[in-house]
């Protein structure tokens, strides 16, 4: 086991003093990070200008000048379209899914220097220069770096300038991205529940309470991670030499927030983005992975790289009220992000064909996913079945209604004990990890959040809560998940005790 004593202290070591610093690593909180992810997307392009859209926000809460590039994945994680942001010191910028996707217009960032007064604004007694706020409380804030403090990193002369996004997407591109973002809802998607890959033997279940309602007409699906990188490119996050030489930055300067909004139906909500922190003493926080690097967000792709990401990797149990189950007018939809921690793909998810961003199917794999528990509110309670997932040989088959890298799915297409109360879900690694088993072992990262909605009038979204982080803690395995668990003993914070056995 290794302690870690000061994480504020080793991240000030690493990153520098003029860098935002916070000892929240493995914490799961909203904090200045160095990625930013928006877990759950939705576009409606059957309705594009009254219908479902996203609303995005990042804001550079530090004094330096910093570049982030923005990746938009499909709901089957595979990325379709990168961009670069220039923000300037203590810079925001908010974006809609739909002028992107729709309209093919990308965020103008510029290179350029600050005006006279920029940074600058009259109204008030401490916004002048912050002068004032800087006799009240000494040192003061620094005053916002322009974006041509970024030198050669993104000027004019480099080929993924933002400042050339000015021509809009063409409509023939537009319609590709289309294309791929709405896969899930238009290829064969199958129930498989054999547990040797390749899935053999793919079938549809009768009903198919995942893949139903799935067509063009409902909205589609996607999520977006935003990165603080060191030069503007058109790399993906998954695609060779991008840690190594293009996203080597590890500067927590970035928060982040989402909204999703139906104009037709009068509703909104909004949350915090999944703020994801860097540290290059991960490993002596996180969890090490059989390539010896700590588990972390992106380990996936830059393990491969002999670098690591060293972005905190996210959780593996979730708990969250439900409301209105099998109730008319009252509807919880269930917010679900997962991704694979070591692997390119998770293995509950099959794709048949040879394109990555466009499958001929899917095929959801019932036999190494998620377990989840339900109680409703006189404590009764039920669960999928005596084991994690779906037995081998057809002997019990629980369908997979979670396939995806991100998707929405009604509380009613599980198996609730009443019409309120809550739900725990664990993943892979805390619900089953045994290194000897006949089954391909993958570990998971989750995001989990609600949405409530009463009779098209009122909606409302949030997070669930932390029940566990496996990449984090590895004890922290069913039935001993993060209730009551002490994360700091007389020793310090404590971490990951290792593999277990």
């Amino acid at each position: 086991m290794k302690r870690f004593v000061t994480l504020a202290l080793v991240g000030a070591l690493v990153l520098g003093a003029s860098s935002i610093v916070y000892a929240n690593v493995c914490a799961f909180d909203a904090v200045p990070a160095a990625t930013i992810l928006f877990p759950f997307v939705s576009l409606d392009y059957a309705n594009p200008a009254t219908g479902t859209s996203t609303t995005f926000s990042i804001t550079n809460v530090s004094a330096e000048a910093q570049i982030v590039h923005v990746t938009v994945w499909t709901d089957f994680s595979a990325a379709i379209l990168d961009f670069n942001i220039l923000l300037t010191g203590y810079d925001v910028i908010s974006m809609n899914i739909r002028d992107i996707l729709i309209n093919g217009q990308l965020p103008v960032t510029t290179y350029a220097g600050h005006s006279g007064t920029e940074g600058v604004a009259p109204n008030g007694p401490v916004s002048v220069g912050n002068q004032l706020n800087g006799f009240w409380v000494n040192p003061g804030m620094d005053l916002p770096a322009p974006t041509t403090d970024l030198g050669t990193r993104c000027d004019t002369t480099n080929s993924s300038y933002p400042g050339l996004y000015s021509t809009p997407i063409p409509a023939g591109f537009l319609g590709l991205f289309q294309g791929y973002l709405q896969v899930s809802q238009t290829v064969d998607r199958l129930q498989s529940n054999d547990c040797e890959k390749p899935f053999a033997g793919p079938f549809a279940l009768t009903p198919t309470p995942f893949w139903a309602e799935r067509d063009t007409t409902y909205p589609t699906w996607m999520y977006i991670t935003a990165d603080v990188v060191e030069n503007c490119n058109k790399l993906f996050p998954d695609a060779p030499g991008y840690f190594t030489g293009e996203a080597n930055r590890y500067d927590n300067v970035l928060i982040g927030d989402v909204f999703w909004t139906n104009t037709a139906d009068r509703l909104s909500e909004a949350s915090n983005a999944v703020h994801l922190e860097a540290s290059m003493y991960l490993d002596q926080v996180a969890t090490i992975t059989e390539t010896g690097w700590p588990a972390s967000f992106y380990h996936r792709y830059a393990s491969d790289e002999d670098t690591s990401d060293y972005r905190e990797p996210l959780p593996t149990a979730w708990a969250f009220r439900y409301l209105g189950a099998g109730i008319e007018n009252i509807n919880t939809d269930i917010r679900v992000w997962k991704g694979s921690t070591l692997e390119n793909w998770t293995y509950d998810l099959e794709r048949t064909g040879t394109v990555k961003v466009s499958p001929d199917s899917l095929v959801a794999s019932n036999c190494h996913a998620y377990t989840y528990y339900a109680w409703d509110e006189d404590e009764m309670v039920t669960t999928v079945t005596s084991v994690p997932w779906s037995m081998p040989g057809g002997e019990s088959v629980i369908p997979n209604l979670i396939p995806l890298e991100t998707q929405e799915i009604p509380v009613d297409q599980f198996d609730t004990p009443g019409a309120f109360g809550w739900m725990l879900f664990v993943w892979p690694a805390s619900n089953y990890f045994d290194a000897g088993a006949g089954l391909e072992d993958d570990w998971y990262q989750t995001w989990m959040g609600v949405r409530y909605e009463a009779a098209t009038q009122w909606s409302a979204a949030m997070d669930g809560a932390v029940m566990a982080n496996f990449n984090c803690y590895s004890d922290q395995v069913l039935p001993d998940l993060g209730i009551n668990y002490d994360y700091v003993d007389a020793a310090g914070y404590v971490t990951s005790p290792g593999m277990p056995n």
